[in-house]
């Protein structure tokens, strides 16, 4: 239809182009059009309807592969949201009861985004509710995993401070349950023995032989040595730190000098007469921010005569 057409000029006897008129040209454009219309319209339906286009097929693909992936994730952070709650029940019922700690209020461990909202970037897609309601969860998961790192943290430290204290803090009877002794005068309001007045107690006594062993009763730093004619006579003054302090008076003999690091089950001095006493015994006290503590609250009641030697036995080696 476009090709160049030709005629012989009678006169010049030569070929001449033939030239269409404007409306001729028109003309056949219009008719051009109108013959390939139907095969457009055909041809779109195909490719619209039919799917035999390659780029939408291969979207359409990767299309359903993506929500499959979705589907996984969204799996995958039901099995972690479950592992994160066993989390924070052990954390709440087992730890911070053992470490006495209040337990987590559960506001602060919702984990909200909270603010405007950040996914406006996946508006107007054809699975925006998906993409968002995924994302949101990602980031809720993430801020509770991340509150119970450092709530485990937290629970490292208490856990140390504890251990610290339990090594520290005053937990057995100064004298060996395997010697012979009796428990005299106890804590509390009592019937002092050389004045015959009702005075405050504040330890424990216990009636021995002269030179009857006597241990620290839990680690720490000797205080103070002293000795003098009345009082306390012989005594020593133990800090084990967190404001625990115990003393051990009326002793025969100091065994230990201040500034001494001891160990739970370290030998002391010997049970004595010495200082305002009536008879052999020791004075034993606890304080604790230097308040007077009854002794009996920190003796451990359910300690064997083997257990309480296989502490002094573990004292002296580490010493030796």
């Amino acid at each position: 239809m476009f090709r160049k057409r030709f005629h012989l000029d009678p006169v010049s006897l030569r070929y001449v182009q033939v030239r269409k008129s404007l409306k001729t040209r028109l003309k056949n454009l219009l008719l051009f059009f109108l013959a390939i219309l139907p095969l457009s319209v055909f041809s779109y339906y195909l490719i619209d309807h039919l799917g035999i286009n390659p780029k939408v097929n291969s979207l359409e693909s990767l299309n359903e592969e993506l929500i499959v992936k979705f589907s996984n994730l969204h799996e995958k952070m039901d099995h972690y949201e479950d592992l994160l709650h066993h989390f924070q029940v052990t954390d709440d019922s087992i730890y911070r009861c053992i470490l006495e700690l209040d337990p987590v209020p559960s506001y602060a461990r919702e984990g909200g985004t909270g603010g405007t909202n950040p996914f406006t970037h996946l508006v107007g897609f054809f699975n925006s509710d998906l993409m968002i309601n995924t994302s949101i969860r990602v980031d809720q998961l993430s801020n509770q995993m991340e509150f119970q790192v450092q709530s485990f943290s937290e629970l490292h430290m208490h856990a140390q401070d504890k251990v610290k204290l339990l090594i520290r803090k005053p937990s057995i009877q100064p004298i060996s349950l395997r010697d012979p002794y009796w428990v005299t005068s106890v804590y509390g309001v009592r019937t002092d023995p050389i004045t015959k007045t009702r005075t405050s107690h504040y330890g424990v006594d216990f009636a021995g032989a002269i030179g009857t062993s006597v241990y620290a009763t839990g680690e720490g730093v000797v205080k103070m040595t002293k000795i003098s004619n009345n009082g306390y006579g012989k005594e020593v003054v133990i800090d084990h730190g967190f404001g625990y302090t115990t003393r051990y008076a009326h002793l025969h003999s100091i065994l230990v000098h201040t500034g001494q690091q001891i160990r739970r089950g370290t030998l002391i001095g010997t049970l004595g007469n010495s200082g305002k006493s009536t008879g052999p015994h020791l004075h034993y006290e606890v304080r604790q921010d230097n308040k007077p503590r009854n002794p009996y609250y920190f003796f451990s009641d359910d300690l064997t005569p083997g257990e309480y030697e296989e502490i002094i036995s573990i004292s002296e080696e580490v010493d030796n």
